[in-house]
């Protein structure tokens, strides 16, 4: 399968797992919107490491917890690089706590840019891989979805819900 010119949406892909995944594709002739939230200088520093490449980039401030933000994310993409094929969720963050001290604006909050984030990208970005006839949702997790681990609560169920939901795309996008 070849990516030469197919355009990526990375969510937190100014740095981190985010960026060495917005290399990769790009070094295999993906073009990328790299999205950060807080520190501009971090997400042009991997646009250029993705234009060195031969790769098209365009540098995105979203806050993936909001649906408008989301929305504009994917349309800019779009329109700056040509459509999206690939949308990959992987900007997370969360409130380590034991379970009983999370407070419901903790909870939301993780849940928000884990996986809400993932649907609200998926409905964002599918429209235009069904116009393109292909695409790809990949959903970065962790064993915390599956596993306990002390003061991670918030986080790991936010990640069973990412691929709980990530199931259900891939059967109702078939």
């Amino acid at each position: 399968m070849t990516l030469e010119g197919k355009c990526a949406v990375i969510t937190g892909s100014s740095r981190g797992i985010g960026r060495g995944i917005a290399l990769a594709l790009a070094a295999r002739g993906c073009n990328i919107a790299v999205n950060y939230v807080r520190k501009r200088a971090e997400a042009e520093e991997t646009a250029a490491a993705i234009e060195a490449t031969g790769a098209k980039a365009v540098v995105v401030k979203a806050n993936v917890g909001k649906e408008d933000d989301v929305r504009r994310l994917v349309d800019t993409a779009a329109a700056a690089l040509g459509g999206v094929d690939i949308f990959v969720g992987n900007a997370a963050s969360g409130v380590l706590k034991p379970v009983m001290e999370i407070d419901a604006k903790a909870w939301d909050w993780s849940m928000h840019i884990n996986a809400r984030s993932i649907l609200l990208g998926a409905q964002a970005a599918a429209p235009y891989m069904q116009r393109n006839g292909w695409g790809r949702i990949l959903s970065i997790t962790s064993m915390g979805s599956r596993r306990v681990f002390p003061d991670y609560s918030a986080v790991g169920v936010s990640k069973a819900a990412i691929e709980a939901v990530t199931r259900y795309l891939a059967v109702e996008l078939a």
